[in-house]
């Protein structure tokens, strides 16, 4: 059995270790050692990584009882010397400790339990049962929080049967049976818990409530803690100095820039849209049937473009039928369609378009439209519409 290194020392990153078993499985290749500083990913916390002798250690699991560490080379049978990422872990422990901190004044000041805890990569969440805090009692909360971690209380762990876990205060039940790990922030939360931890609350750092949102009927509370923090930090203050050089206004008064800035871009596109409109509508002018057939082929156009042009046009000649191509190097689009005074079904005329095509589309018997991936030419489009449009006649 491995010697869990990580449980006598959190802040423990080195070891000489000896590789006492090895093998491949679905995962990759793995070893097993007589002791370990590398904590396997569990309980809501990712593993440590790094490197044990010449290699690259990428990920750490508990599998049937054996701590595996999956490696990217094989590893002999010999002594090597074992570097966890210093910096992985303590971020890790940072995240954990705060959400035993923020988990325990939610439950205690609100009576909201904690459900699930997830470290990611980048943010780190509690999932609660009720979704009833407001925006003050978070602020409340968050503001606890920092005070207990400047405090610098000492979180501890120790060890209890399961018969002696079931007579104490946990936050939670155990979930395992045998001897049960226990982490106590003083005077503040006794937990069941595997995890790595610092061991005094101001090794936190601090705690910053960033956003939450409703989840399966509670809510989700996304945090930073430590220098994960900072780093947001560092990069809203980035973002804002930014901010105020783009729109030329002091941070006090980038709200209201953006507002102008959103009301003068609403104003433009919808004239925009406006002189788009007109144009369409110039532009249906030009287009006249022959024999009432109209075809006009373009590149690089949109398909609801299209659509609006065929719509128009066909209000403006009723006999007429006509089919609007847009090609974009292997790429077909089309819409069909018709007046209402000419014969046939579009939906028929888009059957034999799409066959020359990998794509699909639908309408209806005046109008219709689809395309896909082609290697015809649209000149082959026209013919196969002249022909499909003969069975009207």
């Amino acid at each position: 059995m491995t010697t869990k290194l990580y449980y006598q020392d959190s802040e423990i990153s080195s070891a000489v270790v000896q590789v006492i078993d090895s093998g491949k499985d679905q995962n990759g290749y793995y070893v097993i050692l007589d002791q370990s500083c590398f904590y396997p990913e569990g309980g809501g916390q990712p593993a440590d990584t790094g490197e044990i002798g010449p290699a690259k250690v990428w990920t750490v699991q508990s599998v049937n009882g054996e701590i595996r560490h999956y490696t990217d080379t094989e590893l002999p049978k010999e002594r090597f010397s074992a570097q966890l990422d210093e910096q992985r872990r303590w971020d890790h422990m940072q995240q954990h400790a705060g959400q035993h901190l923020l988990s325990a004044l939610f439950e205690d000041t609100l009576g909201l339990k904690t459900q699930s805890f997830h470290l990611g990569k980048e943010r780190v969440t509690i999932d609660l049962d009720l979704d009833t805090a407001t925006k003050k009692q978070l602020q409340e909360i968050e503001k606890k929080a920092n005070e207990l971690i400047g405090q610098a209380l000492p979180i501890s762990t120790s060890w209890v049967t399961s018969e002696k876990a079931n007579t104490l205060n946990l936050r939670k039940p155990p979930v395992v049976d045998g001897d049960i790990r226990l982490v106590e922030i003083e005077g503040i939360d006794l937990n069941a818990c595997g995890g790595t931890h610092p061991k005094t609350t101001a090794e936190i750092g601090l705690l910053k409530i960033i956003s939450t949102e409703k989840n399966k009927g509670g809510m989700r509370v996304y945090f930073l803690c430590g220098n994960r923090a900072m780093q947001y930090f560092d990069f809203l203050v980035e973002t804002t100095d930014q901010l105020v050089v783009q729109l030329n206004a002091p941070a006090t008064e980038l709200t209201q820039a953006a507002e102008t800035l959103l009301a003068e871009k609403t104003a433009a596109s919808k004239t925009i849209k406006n002189l788009q409109e007109q144009l369409l509508n110039l532009e249906a002018k030009t287009i006249v049937p022959k024999n009432h057939l109209i075809q006009e082929i373009f590149e690089n156009r949109s398909i609801k473009e299209l659509q609006q042009l065929a719509r128009l046009v066909i209000t403006q000649h009723s006999a007429a039928t006509a089919l609007f191509i847009s090609s974009t190097e292997d790429d077909m689009r089309f819409v069909c369609a018709k007046g209402i005074d000419a014969p046939g079904d579009m939906r028929e005329v888009l059957k034999q378009l799409l066959a020359l095509t990998d794509g699909k589309g639908g309408g209806n018997a005046q109008f219709a439209q689809g395309g896909g991936k082609t290697t015809e030419s649209p000149i082959a489009f026209l013919t196969v519409f002249q022909e499909a449009l003969k069975n009207f006649m």
